[in-house]
């Protein structure tokens, strides 16, 4: 199924693989893929995994290869920065109905892009509004709780804008690569789900507006903390 008037605009990065692998092998298309930047090249790819009924990322493959094999239009753009004047440009000719949102982590899209015309769609990893920032998963797992996803369509301030959909999801299993597998995966079948919905009405619905003024904001995570984390996943598969 192809979802005409859906650009996805992504980086070449762990997430946005995720992302169109995920769409794919549930078949639901973008309309066109938006890339920035230069794709390095990929090692060999392997064959598609699943854990839980989540499909898993395979970074064997590029996002051009997948597109290429699910026919998905690629149209690249050597802006590397989500905020470059020909980013705007492309957006404004190509006048999408919605923007699936997966630029380089840590870039926060500015108002003249979210000015073009369509609503960006962007996966936060982590349950809004009790986990708004950077690597929130990490602290869920630190404190104990499911990693959440919440679907967002972007405003002019940091992980605030009207929530679409939110899931749990099982803590990761040991052994997993969080940062290259596993947080993209998660993104990637809320995407599917959010996806899924739109092809059937046209339309996205918001669940609710988020009060900025409540929840928590996190911060990179410190690498003790981090590793910490990691541990805390292991030892609960070794009990």
């Amino acid at each position: 199924m192809r979802l005409d008037g859906v650009v996805m605009l992504a980086a070449p990065t762990a997430r946005s693989r995720a992302y169109i692998q995920a769409l794919v092998a549930a078949d639901i298309l973008p309309g066109k893929v938006l890339l920035l930047g230069t794709e390095s090249a990929q090692a060999s790819s392997s064959p598609p995994q699943r854990w839980e009924g989540i499909h898993l990322p395979d970074h064997g493959e590029s996002i051009a290869a997948t597109c290429a094999r699910a026919g998905v239009a690629v149209q690249p753009c050597e802006a590397t920065t989500v905020n470059d004047e020909q980013v705007r440009a492309a957006l404004l000719a190509l006048a999408p109905r919605l923007v699936i949102y997966s630029g380089w982590g840590g870039q926060i899209v500015s108002s003249a892009l979210l000015d073009t015309g369509a609503p960006f769609l962007h996966l936060h990893s982590g349950w809004l509004p009790e986990y708004r920032g950077s690597t929130t998963l990490y602290y869920a797992l630190l404190n104990g709780e499911q990693p959440g996803v919440t679907a967002i369509l972007l405003d002019r301030t940091i992980d605030t804008g009207p929530i679409v959909a939110r899931r749990a999801y099982p803590r990761p299993p040991a052994g997993i690569d969080i940062d290259l597998v596993f947080d993209p995966a998660i993104r990637a079948d809320l995407l599917v789900r959010v996806l899924s919905g739109y092809a059937s009405t046209g339309a996205i619905q918001p669940l609710e507006t988020q009060d900025a003024t409540t929840g928590q904001t996190y911060y990179v995570i410190h690498p003790v903390l981090k590793h910490l984390a990691i541990l805390a996943i292991e030892q609960e598969r070794r009990t």
